[in-house]
């Protein structure tokens, strides 16, 4: 997802709650509010596809899911409030449900590039996401039609996979998870 231009005001959590509901989504990044742009039709199948392929996997092994617009604070301070386009935690780990959104590190975080600012999601969102310990981080690219899973060893991310056409997209986190990285973009 591409990230706008930060406004000057520090903002607060509270801030952001108390913003009206007209239509924009925000992430709160070192107390600066970033507006995110709207999703265009590829980014979109992607998504949709992606709850499809993975809702299986993530209903036999217990997993909540949930996808954008739903805020996840992150750890280490919970003051870095991203939202990724899919999220998936396990409810017995150190993720939970708060009215803010949903608090801690994710097992699985999917974010699908969006063609004006990638760096935002393949850079800053990738060190953001390993500092938290969300142990697996799937870059989608509607773009180029593939898809890189990232697997957190020692602090860093490390390349599970990288997907396109019939090249099989596999987890750890859903193990029993195996699909042609075509399907994500049908």
């Amino acid at each position: 997802m591409a990230v706008d231009q930060p406004t000057t005001k520090k903002w607060t959590h509270d801030d952001l709650l108390a913003l009206p509901d007209e239509g924009a989504r925000y992430e709160l990044i070192d107390a600066e509010l970033y507006e995110l742009p709207m999703p265009n039709e590829p980014h979109q199948r992607a998504s949709r596809n992606l709850i499809i392929l993975l809702l299986p996997a993530a209903t036999q092994d217990g997993a909540e899911w949930y996808h954008a617009p739903t805020r996840v604070y992150l750890p280490p301070d919970g003051e870095r409030g991203v939202e990724p386009d899919l999220l998936y935690f396990f409810p017995d780990g150190n993720t939970s449900r708060s009215y803010r959104g949903i608090e801690g590190a994710p097992d699985l975080v999917v974010e699908i590039l969006s063609p004006s600012n990638p760096e935002h999601d393949e850079e800053d969102k990738r060190t953001w996401y390993a500092q938290a310990g969300v142990r697996e981080y799937w870059i989608v690219s509607p773009e180029f039609r593939a898809v890189e899973v990232l697997v957190l060893e020692g602090g860093e991310y490390q390349t599970l996979v990288l997907a396109r056409g019939e090249d099989p997209v596999t987890s750890t986190v859903f193990t029993e998870l195996r699909f042609p990285a075509a399907a994500i973009f049908a």
